[in-house]
């Protein structure tokens, strides 16, 4: 792809990107070739009808040899060339800007894996080893690269034919984290697998959740590393910096308003499910 740029900046002589869908609405002094899936391209100028044919074409025999196919299109894996060893796990990198910056430092974190630049803001690790935590690659990025960052972690994929639908999990994911761990900046899928549940259950036709509205950040901050911390009382108090009865307090005023004593099982999980209903909308 980037041999394509390159080409296309050479034949227009002008600045030409890959940019994501719906990433950004051209001017009138640009013009967006769309591709498939993720692959559009921005000219930074107007395009005569004719150039614009001869732009689409190559960028549509582009599309057949994509590497981004092997993410964007449910059959992408059936024309990969790539070596892939399985199972692995899908890191989506999101970053603002420095994508070069960005590309080297993956590089070296990842000798052993396949990188894919989905655009100038996203890339997407093969990861069969993890040689790095992500928050130790979020540390590095952050540091050396100068930009703000956020990964999307997979569910473990065993099978070529489930890498379309594990790049498709990571960005539900990141959806879902604007409602459940909006300031996360590493999301894992097996952190949330309820979230993705209760997700599809909304979207299920004629479907009704009880929904319990606590209407208290503090509370609900408190009920949330209350379950992180397996309904621990003193791991939940020392978390959030308060004695004991406080927490006990907070819990009681909880089952007040909600009905649930999330000191008990069933309890919690009937609370977490209500909770996230009411997140996500």
């Amino acid at each position: 792809m980037d041999a394509l740029l390159q080409e296309l900046q050479l034949i227009l002589e002008c600045k030409v990107e890959l940019v994501g869908s719906n990433q950004l609405k051209p001017n009138k002094n640009q013009t967006i070739i769309n591709g498939s899936n993720h692959m559009n391209v921005l000219v930074h100028r107007t395009l005569s009808p004719a150039e614009t044919g001869l732009i689409e074409k190559l960028v549509e025999h582009a599309s057949i040899l994509n590497p981004l196919n092997i993410l964007s299109d449910p059959n992408g894996y059936k024309s990969n060339e790539r070596a892939l060893k399985y199972p692995l796990r899908l890191w989506r990198i999101l970053y603002r800007d420095s994508k070069e910056e960005v590309s080297e430092i993956l590089k070296s974190s990842f000798r052993k894996d396949n990188i894919i630049h989905m655009n100038n803001n996203e890339s997407v690790v093969f990861v069969t080893n993890d040689e790095i935590t992500p928050y130790e690659l979020l540390g590095v990025l952050e540091s050396e690269a100068l930009t703000s960052v956020k990964i999307i972690i997979s569910n473990s994929i065993a099978r070529p034919c489930d890498l379309h639908k594990g790049y498709n999990d990571t960005i539900e994911l990141s959806e879902l984290g604007k409602h459940i761990k909006e300031k996360a900046q590493v999301i894992k899928y097996e952190e949330m697998v309820f979230p993705m549940f209760v997700s599809q259950l909304r979207r299920a036709e004629g479907l009704n959740l009880n929904i319990v509205s606590v209407g208290d950040s503090e509370l609900e901050q408190t009920a949330m590393i209350f379950l992180e911390n397996n309904l621990n009382i003193t791991e939940t108090a020392n978390k959030l910096f308060i004695h004991r009865n406080t927490l006990i307090y907070r819990l009681n005023k909880l089952e007040n308003i909600t009905g649930y004593d999330i000191r008990k099982f069933n309890d919690a999980i009937n609370y977490y499910l209500s909770y996230l209903a009411d997140q996500i909308k």
